[in-house]
């Protein structure tokens, strides 16, 4: 992740098998211009990293603003297909300059 090239219309969504690796991916790309940077999780997972950045040092506050955790507009999704959807919404208001305050406040991919 880190060797990736990011500019500022990158979109750059975290969606791995727990908070280690999401942690990780979030490290090497949250000093980078990225137009979007979200991070798929529970509030508890998110806090928790959260915490982990700020305390650390890994990332400021104005950084931590930047990061999309829990991505998703709020729009009741419950399956894998309609949260992806809520996914590209975001991204797609993300893009157009529309501000949407409707983070999912549990957004978490079931197996």
């Amino acid at each position: 992740m880190a060797a990736f090239p990011v500019n500022p219309d990158t979109y750059i969504v975290l969606v791995t098998r727990g908070h280690r690796h999401d942690a990780v991916a979030l490290e090497a790309c949250i000093h980078r211009p990225a137009a979007y940077l979200g991070m798929i999780g529970s509030e508890r997972k998110v806090g928790m990293v959260k915490r982990d950045f700020l305390q650390s040092g890994k990332a400021t506050p104005a950084e931590w603003a930047r990061v999309f955790a829990p991505i998703g507009l709020d729009i009741g999704a419950q399956t894998v297909p309609e949260i992806a959807a809520s996914i590209i919404a975001q991204l797609i208001a993300v893009r157009r300059g529309v501000r949407c305050e409707g983070r999912r406040p549990s957004l978490m991919m079931h197996p």
